[in-house]
């Protein structure tokens, strides 16, 4: 199906997270305990796949000021990657974990990439599928200020003009974008596909209706729902996942390493349901971990029988 995946970042991000034993807005509040990781979802795409033993290479812009930092973080996650300097730092994002254990994150909008960059991008990805067949391109995360979504759409035409299979997960993309772009995997969550469908979504049924009308235009629909697990389609079928209760420290990347983990399944096996409950296995690890911490295949292997079937239609 595909031997190797690369992985596409247009805004990647330095993720700091702080733990805080107060809420104070009077006086300077310490954090008790901090981590900072590489991020944005193509580069937690590209962490997770490398951690569960898939061939995967990192590409995209990244800002020349604090690019070394993204990099020395990417290396000592074994993730190989080609980024391309642009003007401007690297995003540094905020988590803050409250001392009730709320979380609020903050994501900065990042650099505006020159044109030039674009076009490097592009030969980027050519040059990779030059040199290697079977691969699957993965276009994940938010977009830089004055880089727009039609950009974005040229980008990922032309990756298919070339001849590879693409998977999008974004928060822009409507279901109109989809009919056009018919990618081979999507995964958003419940807030993403109120965008991608433009309307409201109320109860389980609703769910379905619309990953059975995504799946017309999608060959693989994966829509995670949290604690409620997972919901996939395709064509011929819909299958519903729940999960087992598990102790949430962070949900901050937990859809990022759903997509790895069903892309990474499905090329070792080729069962796109078995794949999915993989997926729905390898998300409810990852918010056991602080941060954005990446899963291993033992804590996946750990979970999955628990994850359950709940129908088959």
């Amino acid at each position: 199906m595909f031997d190797k995946v690369l992985t596409i970042t247009v805004n990647p991000a330095l993720d700091a997270t702080l733990w805080l034993s107060a809420l104070d807005f009077d006086e300077p509040v310490k954090a008790t305990r901090e981590t900072v990781c590489a991020g944005g979802k193509a580069l937690n795409v590209a962490r997770v796949l490398t951690s569960l033993g898939i061939p995967a290479r990192l590409t995209g812009l990244a800002g020349q000021q604090n690019i070394l930092s993204l990099e020395k973080l990417l290396l000592k996650d074994k993730v190989d990657f080609d980024l391309i300097p642009v003007r401007g730092a690297v995003r540094e994002n905020l988590t803050l974990v409250l001392p009730d254990g709320r979380v609020l994150k903050v994501n900065r909008m990042g650099s505006p990439p020159e044109r030039r960059a674009l076009s490097e991008l592009k030969s980027k990805i050519r040059t990779v599928l030059r040199e290697h067949t079977g691969v699957l391109v993965v276009f994940a995360g938010s977009l830089p200020p004055s880089m727009t979504k039609e950009d974005y759409k040229e980008i990922i035409r032309y990756t298919q003009k070339l001849g590879a299979p693409v998977a999008v997960d974004t928060p822009f993309f409507t279901q109109e974008d989809y009919q056009q772009i018919k990618p081979f995997a999507i995964k958003p969550n419940l807030t993403e596909l109120k965008t991608v469908l433009s309307r409201s979504l109320r109860g389980d049924a609703s769910v379905e209706k619309a990953a059975r009308e995504l799946s017309k235009d999608v060959e693989h629909v994966l829509i995670s729902l949290g604690c409620k697990g997972l919901v996939y389609a395709n064509r011929e079928k819909l299958v519903r996942f729940s999960v087992p209760q598990v102790e949430v420290k962070s949900t901050v990347g937990a859809g990022d390493t759903t997509l790895a983990a069903f892309l990474a399944q499905l090329s070792r096996k080729g069962d796109p349901v078995a794949a999915a409950r993989y997926a729905t296995a390898a998300g409810t690890a990852s918010v056991t971990l602080d941060g954005t911490g990446v899963i291993t295949r033992a804590m996946v292997e750990k979970i999955l029988p628990k994850v359950l079937e709940q129908g088959n239609k």
